[in-house]
């Protein structure tokens, strides 16, 4: 997200902010720095001289003194400032929801849509508009819980990184000396830097990154013992920018997953039609993979964009693929029909080891998915369904867990 953010503030936000009139904002920085340890809280608070009410009216007015001492208004706001950050980005998330949602949905209804699915039983009255509204009322809610994710990416938290290739990134540090090598090979090259030699030139540096970037990834190839020369290719370069996609797809598609079931025949509009905790809530994943694990920040905006059109894709009616593995628009029709099967977002894996798992079966959702007999046998399931997606007596047999085989 500091990629986006950075473009923005270049071409619209700088001069945005500058329009805007002297408006005091808070250093909240400053303001979080008044605020006293809780060691020192305690003390204050047990002290016998003044009252705890007392105190913690000093404490507040100390936080507000300093956060309002360095006299910030909101037309002479650094970019990167706290606040203003926090501002921009949440307009920046809520503006590309908006646009994806709509781009997106829009797109897939028009021209990939199975208009027929309307005609469906089950079918709301004016569920297109109803979808668009909840979608819309939502997304504001996400952004407003998402904008401290992608400031914590911004402001460097996160595991997310700019080169492909490690060599790379040391060149880039050692050729600014903010960072040198620590390798041990590359002592002499290290002490260089740090003494300013006028020698050291863009071939030296060159050099010693390539030979320290060797160093730390046979150092890391070592900690797999005899399984070395196996992983070597997939710690670094794009051979590591594919383990870190597969990953993210592996776990969010294991932690993703919160029911907006009102929608029992989803249109590309019900990709984002749920309550907006339950879109932030499939969203966590997303943001907790880039604190824990590294990945390459272009392709972590490109999987986050993919991720929404995916979204739109499984609920487009269209039954294409047919496949044991990926979880298709089959296979989430499933899902909306009868509840708890097919909770995966990508593949069917977490749904198989659960037991969650449901094939779609072949002659409803690839030859006969627009007869009217089968909406009529689909509609008579769901109905047979309660509240919580059990299915109840008067349920086909084909829905009921099979009874355990008892051994003498």
């Amino acid at each position: 997200m500091d990629i986006i953010l950075e473009k923005a503030d270049e071409y619209v936000l700088d001069s945005f902010y500058r329009s805007l009139p002297a408006i005091p904002v808070p250093d909240l920085i400053a303001g979080l720095a008044a605020i006293p340890s809780l060691s020192d809280s305690y003390s204050l608070l047990t002290n016998t001289t003044t009252t705890p009410l007392d105190t913690l009216k000093t404490i507040a007015s100390n936080v507000v003194s300093a956060s309002t001492a360095a006299g910030l208004t909101l037309n002479t706001l650094e970019n990167d400032n706290i606040f203003r950050q926090t501002i921009s980005l949440f307009h920046i998330t809520l503006l590309g929801a908006f646009l994806m949602y709509f781009i997106f949905a829009s797109t897939s209804y028009i021209f990939v849509f199975d208009q027929t699915h309307t005609k469906h039983p089950k079918f709301l009255k004016n569920q297109i508009k109803l979808e668009i509204q909840m979608s819309v009322k939502a997304l504001p809610g996400i952004a407003v819980l998402t904008t401290p994710w992608f400031l914590g990416e911004v402001r460097g938290y996160s595991r997310l990184y700019s080169h492909i290739h490690s060599v790379d990134a040391i060149i880039e540090k050692t050729a600014a000396a903010i960072n040198p090598p620590s390798s041990v090979i590359q002592e002499t090259f290290a002490a260089a830097i740090a003494t300013g030699t006028p020698s050291l030139n863009a071939t030296a540096i060159n050099a010693a990154a390539h030979a320290t970037a060797a160093a730390e990834h046979a150092a890391r190839v070592a900690k797999f013992g005899p399984l070395g020369p196996i992983v070597s290719p997939f710690l670094d370069g794009w051979g590591y920018v594919l383990v870190s996609c597969l990953a993210f797809l592996f776990f969010t598609d294991c932690g993703i997953y919160w029911p907006h079931h009102k929608w029992i025949i989803p249109t590309p509009y019900s990709s984002h039609a749920f309550h907006f905790l339950d879109g932030y809530l499939q969203s966590v994943p997303y943001h907790i993979f880039v604190f824990c694990c590294p990945m390459q920040k272009y392709i972590y905006l490109g999987m986050f964009g993919a991720v929404n059109l995916w979204s739109v894709l499984i609920h487009d009616g269209e039954y294409k693929l047919d496949s044991n593995v990926i979880n298709s628009a089959a296979h989430h029709a499933v899902h909306h029909l009868y509840f708890n099967y097919n909770y995966g977002q990508y593949f069917t894996l977490w749904d198989r080891i659960g037991g969650s798992y449901r094939k779609p079966k072949y002659e409803e959702h690839f030859e006969m998915k627009s007869k009217a007999e089968t909406w009529k046998k689909q509609a008579k399931e769901v109905d047979n369904f309660d509240e919580f997606g059990k299915p109840t007596a008067a349920s086909d047999d084909s829905f009921k867990p099979k009874p355990s085989k008892k051994t003498l």
